[in-house]
């Protein structure tokens, strides 16, 4: 590997530093703007190549100590070493250049909105036997390798609290090199936790497992082999996993999905509220197990709820029952992909809210602009997103279509990473 010197000019797209030498851009992890760096050429990527520091020779301005031990081993976290003003500033940049690059001329972005630290309530951990010991953590940055955890800046403590119980757990049902995925949530009745991979299941196996969870003091454990398969159902405590969004509980499902933070939901919750105080009949496509849809029902509106997960539409449903809304949240499982609002149905409400996957809401939008020439679409659009660009190309196909970005809003909900959380209000 050859090596390049210079100066760090930026900040790249995925929290790399930029250094251009000899007209050549070198992608620099663990660099901030100023910092003179010697580093050594790594593989091709994209217009340019990956490096990585082999000296640092000199601090940029804005380079600060990272408040976190395993800062740079653990890949959970990229930007730990730069100073929270210009750190706040790129992430909303973020947003604004995909915006841009989309034909958004001065894109109303807001500054960005930031959770606390130690906030985040769910977690999926790397977890492998090696011999007599079980390592349970992240992988380090593009490694297999595991960092093994006991304390991190970014979870909260109750994720943290039962790790060296369940190491213990687990070594009795992990062959030698044996690696599993567990998932742990942090509900208001305790810890879910879901275990993913290849386990010893005989019937001991699965009765000491369930003496430890209640040990341990889980809410709930489950076991499944596949990511694809049902979850077994292996230990649960006297009060299932239950969250709340606004007024109303949700069982929640093993796994099931939840924004990060409590603090970016309720942002994103409150923007929808005010943005949607004037609607009555609303969709929530992508909604999960009702995040938004009960927060709405509960303001007084009709909502029809929809999503291709069926284990959370069954909890949606069980909770709509429970809360006395079923004359105003229809629950239904549906690909929206494959199956999205058809121009009839999108004719009969005010607005419509969007909280899609990474990968957007391509075909949905795509419904929503043919809707919109032919006069059947409804004034309000409210989107969720969690990558700019999938959100800027969806934006896009709206205001083409005659909505107005009107406002989009920047959230840290995975801070100290390249990761943001946008939630926007679009208006015919």
């Amino acid at each position: 590997m050859r090596d390049v010197d210079g100066v760090i000019e930026r900040m790249g797209g995925q929290g790399h530093g930029v250094l251009t030498h000899d007209g050549i851009r070198y992608y620099v992890p663990f660099t901030v703007p100023g910092d003179r760096v010697a580093a050594k050429v790594g593989e091709e990527r994209g217009d340019g190549f990956a490096a990585h520091v082999s000296v640092l020779e000199a601090e940029g301005p804005d380079r600060v100590e990272p408040p976190c031990r395993h800062f740079q081993a653990c890949g959970g976290c990229a930007l730990q070493h730069w100073a929270e003003a210009p750190y706040n500033a790129w992430k909303r940049d973020k947003l604004a250049a995909a915006l841009t690059r989309r034909d958004f001329v001065d894109p109303a972005v807001d500054n960005l909105v930031t959770v606390p630290a130690q906030s985040r309530r769910r977690a999926e951990f790397i977890v492998r036997r090696v011999k007599d010991k079980v390592l349970l953590g992240f992988h380090e940055a593009a490694s297999r390798k595991i960092v093994d955890l006991e304390d991190c800046t970014v979870l909260r403590p109750a994720l943290l609290a039962p790790l060296p119980a369940l190491r213990a757990a687990l070594i009795e049902v992990l062959g030698d090199g044996w690696a599993i995925d567990l998932k742990l949530t942090d509900t208001e009745t305790g810890l879910d936790a879901l275990i993913t991979g290849k386990l010893k299941m005989r019937v001991q196996e699965r009765i000491a497992l369930s003496k430890a969870a209640k040990a341990i003091g889980l809410a709930r454990l489950s076991w499944r082999f596949d990511p694809r398969g049902d979850a077994e159902l292996l230990y649960q405590g006297e009060a299932p996993p239950r969250v709340r969004f606004g007024e109303h509980g949700v069982i929640l499902p093993p796994g099931g999905f939840l924004q990060a933070t409590v603090e970016a939901e309720q942002a994103m919750a409150d923007f929808a509220l005010e943005a949607l105080k004037d609607a009555r009949r609303v969709a929530d496509l992508f909604s999960g197990c009702g995040a938004f849809a009960l927060r709405l029902a509960g303001a007084g509106k009709t909502v029809l709820a929809a999503d291709a997960d069926r284990p959370a539409i069954a909890a949606l449903q069980a909770a709509v029952k429970t809360a006395g809304l079923a004359g105003r949240l229809n629950a239904q499982a549906r690909d929206l992909e494959r199956q999205p609002l058809t121009r009839a149905e999108l004719k009969k409400l005010d607005a419509v809210l969007l909280d899609p996957p990474r990968a957007g809401a391509k075909a949905q939008v795509q419904q929503l602009a043919e809707a919109a020439g032919a006069g059947a679409a409804p004034p309000l659009v409210v989107m969720a997103a969690c990558d700019p660009s999938s959100f800027a190309r969806d934006a896009r196909t709206l205001a083409d279509a005659g909505w107005r970005l009107e406002r989009a809003v920047p959230i840290d909900q995975f801070r100290w990473s390249p990761h943001l959380e946008i939630i926007s209000l679009f208006r015919r």
